[in-house]
């Protein structure tokens, strides 16, 4: 007679309880690792990797891989000889990136096998791998170091990993008709049992068809949203572009007003104090205005403009009155004031000295040569 075979599988993922079960957290790398791994490979090639009828023996063993005969001690501190005999033993394992476990069992002819086949006909347990490693419980990760075999028990880790199929929505037909004989029993007549029943899947189907509009139409939306998302990330990109192009344009503006300003202050005939200048680079004229305005009304023909030959002084010529000082510039922050005069410092234009002469201090109607020059004796 062949020996019997159990194709089995489940997902790390799924552990298929809500209420019971260990709920450990599986790292599907390291499940690979340790199913691909040589020893493993080998220990299923030689028939090695074996599994007993429950998990009871390794524990009281206090080890995963046990022999067929250990000394083992008793829940009340006494000492026996146990004999192992397996039930089933490994031909096949695999673990797919997905985290789907495949395994297939061959029950072998022992007394243990011989309950595992009963029990697997009668629907009941399942089979579960003995791994050596950490058991993180629920919080931590689970790490293997190692693959004993599969043993079988009551209540398996994974409630998928059996031989068989429990009663499911896979089974449709036997579920409706479960329910029809139910409705039959209940109401005592089967045409009106099957009248509920096709009224209950008619309306199943029509709140169906109205999920899938539902969601059909949350996803239409999710795509113009998405549409939108990309218009406004396109519209922040190209705001963001000429934002910067702009704050370019005005530091460029700035530096060539600055340059302007400076060749300004440089060339003109009257002394442009610095935080004028300053206020002129912020765009405020208002006291520049005031010095041009100021400068505007001096008459400058009486100073040298252009550049001129010094006239020869003949024998007995006689000088003219004094030249006094007409206008000045005054720096603001230099100025100060008397009842009788105003002195500062500024820029004096002369026709006998080309160029501006920085003065010391001065006063309208003042004789020139009663002034004190930058450089010139007083």
């Amino acid at each position: 007679m062949p020996a019997q075979r159990l194709n089995c599988s489940f997902s790390l993922l799924d552990e298929g309880r809500q209420y019971t079960g260990n709920h450990r957290k599986y790292i599907i790398e390291n499940a690979r690792e340790i199913c691909n791994s040589p020893a493993t490979k080998e220990k299923i090639r030689l028939r090695e990797a074996l599994g007993f009828y429950g998990h009871g023996r390794r524990i009281l063993a206090g080890k995963m891989n046990i022999g067929e005969v250990e000394a083992v001690t008793l829940p009340d501190g006494g000492k026996a000889i146990v004999s192992n005999i397996p039930s089933n033993v490994t031909v096949a394992f695999d673990v797919s990136p997905e985290g789907v476990v495949s395994h297939s069992q061959e029950v072998l002819d022992t007394e243990t096998g011989k309950i595992v086949s009963t029990l697997h006909a009668s629907r009941v347990g399942g089979f579960s791998w003995a791994c050596p490693g950490v058991d993180g419980g629920r919080g931590k990760p689970t790490r293997l170091s190692g693959f004993s075999g599969f043993d079988y028990v009551l209540n398996p880790g994974f409630s998928s990993n059996r031989g068989y199929i429990l009663e499911g929505a896979a089974d449709t037909a036997g579920k409706e008709q479960m329910i029809l004989e139910c409705l039959a029993a209940t109401v005592k007549d089967d045409r009106k049992a099957e009248e509920y029943l096709a009224g209950w899947k008619l309306d199943t189907q029509a709140r169906l068809a109205a999920l899938e509009d539902a969601i059909f139409e949350s996803t239409a939306r999710q795509a113009e949203l998405t549409e939108r998302l990309r218009r406004s990330e396109e519209t922040a990109s190209t705001s963001k572009a000429q934002c910067e192009s702009a704050i370019l344009e005005a530091a460029a503006q700035k530096e060539r007003l600055a340059g302007l300003i400076d060749a300004l202050a440089s060339s003109f005939p009257c002394f442009i104090p610095e935080d004028v200048q300053h206020q002129m680079m912020e765009g405020d004229f208002s006291r520049a205005k005031m010095i041009f305005e100021q400068a505007s009304r001096v008459d400058f023909s009486q100073y040298p403009i252009e550049e001129h030959k010094p006239k020869t002084i003949s024998p007995g010529y006689q000088t003219q009155e004094p030249l006094r000082i007409r206008s000045f510039w005054v720096h603001d922050r230099h100025m100060k004031k008397n009842p009788r005069h105003t002195f500062g410092r500024g820029f004096f234009f002369s026709r006998t000295c080309p160029g501006a002469i920085p003065f010391r201090a001065a006063s309208i109607g003042d004789d020139i040569r009663s002034c004190r020059f930058r450089g010139f004796p007083a």
